[in-house]
């Protein structure tokens, strides 16, 4: 039995609930993974208890947790290899920290920009720039790093360029590894990304 792994999958209303429920119906076990516990309202639990496990465990930090927490699944499932990851937890937001909020103040009494307020302004947004880099890139790298050794090992082949073997006995094959497993990242949860608009609305996660 092929094992998914899908990221993200706490909310029944998101993505990567319903990434859970398709590969499921198609006869795949999955591991789903999200910092938050999956909502009670989920039936997956229910109408897959034999094929369906799921971890409450971020995917972006402590690489040895999640390994230990795929391991358990996987045990429990009677597996040991993993054939589809699917990185599909991540943050999005249109916006981002509210310019008018942390607009720069530009009537201290001699017109001196007010450093206080900038600096917050600055460090605000940089603080929301380095979560969408950890929860969206950085997390598709840690599991995708975490699974590779539990991917089925490759198909080796041996194949000839020419289209038939005898018009060059002597070439020698060309040895080709066909991978048993696939990665897959969800890239934006939206069908039209980087929409125009004004400056402040312009969107932070694609």
């Amino acid at each position: 039995m092929k094992v998914a792994v899908v990221t993200g999958t706490a909310r029944t209303a998101g993505i990567g609930h319903a990434i859970c429920s398709t590969l499921l119906s198609k006869g795949l076990a999955v591991i789903g993974f999200d910092s938050l516990p999956i909502e009670s309202s989920s039936p997956l639990p229910i109408q897959y208890p034999d094929r369906f496990r799921s971890r409450t465990c971020r995917v972006d930090s402590d690489p040895i947790n999640l390994r230990n927490n795929l391991l358990s699944a996987l045990e429990e499932l009677g597996e040991k290899n993993v054939s589809v990851v699917v990185n599909n937890a991540g943050i999005s937001s249109p916006f981002m920290p509210d310019e008018e909020e942390a607009a720069v103040d530009d009537t201290a009494g001699n017109g001196n920009r007010n450093k206080e307020k900038e600096l917050l302004r600055l460090q605000r947004r940089l603080d929301q720039y380095d979560d969408y880099i950890r929860n969206n890139l950085r997390s598709a790298f840690m599991v995708s790093e975490v699974c590779k050794p539990f991917f089925p090992p490759p198909i080796i082949q041996e194949v000839h360029r020419s289209g038939n073997n005898n018009s060059n006995p002597s070439a020698k094959p060309t040895t080709i590894h066909r991978p048993m497993a696939s990665i897959i990242h969800i890239s934006s949860t939206r069908a039209h990304s980087s929409e125009f608009g004004p400056p402040h609305a312009q969107e932070g996660y694609a």
